[in-house]
């Protein structure tokens, strides 16, 4: 199997819950990881996402039916049918998210430690990487910020970020721009875990009236995360021409965008998907 790395942005807030039912003031919190606590979007969330945006294609007409089966398996399994996706989808890992600034509308903060399982996922999966992109990510990821002074890489003087005055480095991120963006920070990894989601107060009414109030947690827009996607090796020509060609030419070169997660409706989870490695 072969597996290929690809990165989110998200273009409107995020919500992918966790399923869990808490005691919490908020009552709708996002799914995280279990040891970091830091948010990620889990495998089958992410593969039930890629499913339906396929099938709504095919509903408009794109047929899709013959990759839908072959990359995430027939729909429904029974004791006669073992048939599985041909593609594996791994969870999604947050990347970079915006914090807060006294100086630009935002900075693009990561950590470290966030940086070397990047470069882990690369390494353990043998994902081709452009090296000069993983040489600058490397060196990023040798820094180490002291806690409550978040690395900022310009010249911007007295920068706030989320109430911690950053400190100015003369680190040399523009290779980096692109793939983490243009505004980034580096945090101290206890700093970045200690980072609060946004809470937004949701309503519902009856005839006008506000009957139950309760508050979700969201991801919010402008953060990155990426994951993996392993793939069948030696694919016959006919094979990608038919079964695999409409999904991989969607996210080449400036990707493709997907909704991820729930409250569609009122314009939650529109990502956009890039492939990234070579």
């Amino acid at each position: 199997m072969k597996f290929e790395l690809y990165k989110i942005e998200t273009l409107t807030n995020l919500h992918v819950g966790s399923g869990d039912t808490n005691m919490d003031i908020v009552d709708n919190q996002v799914q995280k990881d279990p040891i970091e606590k830091l948010p990620n979007i889990n495998s089958s969330s992410l593969k039930g996402a890629f499913r339906e945006h396929f099938e709504s294609l095919d509903r408009e007409g794109n047929e899709c039916k013959t990759l839908i089966k072959y990359i995430f398996g027939p729909e429904n399994s029974d004791e006669n049918n073992h048939q599985i996706g041909a593609y594996s989808f791994l969870e999604a890992q947050l990347l970079t998210r915006p914090v807060r600034s006294n100086n630009k509308p935002y900075y693009s903060a990561t950590s470290p430690e966030t940086i070397k399982k990047l470069l882990e996922t690369i390494k353990e999966l043998n994902i081709e990487f452009d090296n000069e992109l993983k040489e600058a990510l490397e060196a990023l990821s040798n820094l180490n910020p002291n806690k409550g002074e978040p690395l900022v890489f310009d010249n911007t003087q007295n920068t706030i970020l989320e109430d911690l005055e950053a400190t100015n480095s003369n680190h040399n991120t523009a290779t980096l721009k692109e793939f983490l963006g243009e505004n980034l920070t580096l945090f101290n990894h206890k700093d970045f875990k200690a980072l609060e989601l946004p809470v937004i107060a949701r309503n519902k009414l009856d005839n006008g009236k506000s009957v139950n109030l309760w508050y979700e947690e969201i991801v919010p827009k402008k953060s990155t995360f990426f994951f993996a996607i392993g793939k069948p090796q030696n694919i016959d020509p006919k094979d990608y021409e038919e079964k695999i060609k409409g999904f991989e030419s969607r996210f080449n070169k400036g990707g493709h965008q997907i909704q991820i997660g729930a409250n569609k409706s009122i314009g939650y989870g529109i990502c956009n998907i890039q492939k990234v490695s070579k």
